[in-house]
């Protein structure tokens, strides 16, 4: 029930997820490309809720003018290899 000048209350719920993995990780596209970073768990804004399946990722590269651009994509985790496991 929304009363004026109040917010609904929301309730979260924690959900156990077991995670493939973790922000701050070094990956790579099994299929090869930029060395990025996992940022966390994508959240799926579409379903509203968390996909423990799908990763948030970040990495830099240079433009051909020589600046650094930041680039942001979600990825599947078995789009994706933990750099030590890569040869």
């Amino acid at each position: 029930m929304l009363v004026a000048g109040r917010l609904p209350a929301v309730t979260f719920e924690k959900k156990r997820m077991d995670l493939q993995f973790f922000s701050g990780e070094i990956v790579q596209r099994a299929s090869g490309g930029p060395m990025m970073t996992i940022r966390g768990v994508h959240y799926d804004v579409l379903v509203d809720e968390y996909d423990s399946n799908m990763f948030d990722c970040i990495w830099f590269e240079r433009t051909k003018d020589g600046k650094k651009e930041v680039h942001y994509c979600p990825f599947y985790a078995d789009e994706l290899v933990k750099a030590a496991q890569m040869v």
